[in-house]
């Protein structure tokens, strides 16, 4: 935080979601990553649905705007790295979101960022069948 001309300024990343101001509401489809740099790769590969939650847990405030860019029937896509901050970004967020919205938590390998993947990677793990 910071003051300026008597008043307090706060960036508070709980209260966000990166990104979110371009997803074009409701989506059918929401990939949920935890850094803003995944969004950039995500989008250069066509996948503009995709927020970001700015580090590795979700907020309740982030899961309650998740849940209303997404339709009712709609899917989250929860794609973490794959490492230990990933593992509890994915519990996090799946806590949170599950109860709003459909959810999955897509799993990557130890080490692995969504940042790795290709495009052909990303459609092959969120086309995956729902029943």
């Amino acid at each position: 935080s910071r003051e300026r001309d008597g008043t307090r300024i706060e960036f508070r990343k709980s209260h966000l979601l990166y990104n979110a101001h371009r997803v074009a509401k409701p989506v059918n489809d929401l990939i949920v990553v935890e850094g803003f740099t995944s969004v950039w790769h995500f989008h250069q590969l066509g996948h503009v649905n995709v927020v970001a939650l700015m580090g590795s847990s979700c907020s309740n405030e982030q899961a309650d705007f998740i849940a209303s860019l997404v339709r009712g029937d709609g899917h989250v896509w929860i794609l973490s790295d794959g490492d230990a901050a990933g593992v509890k970004c994915a519990e996090s967020a799946l806590r949170a979101i599950s109860t709003k919205r459909f959810c999955r938590c897509v799993p990557l390998p130890d080490g692995q960022q969504p940042s790795d993947l290709t495009g052909d990677d990303i459609e092959q793990l969120i086309s995956v069948e729902i029943d």
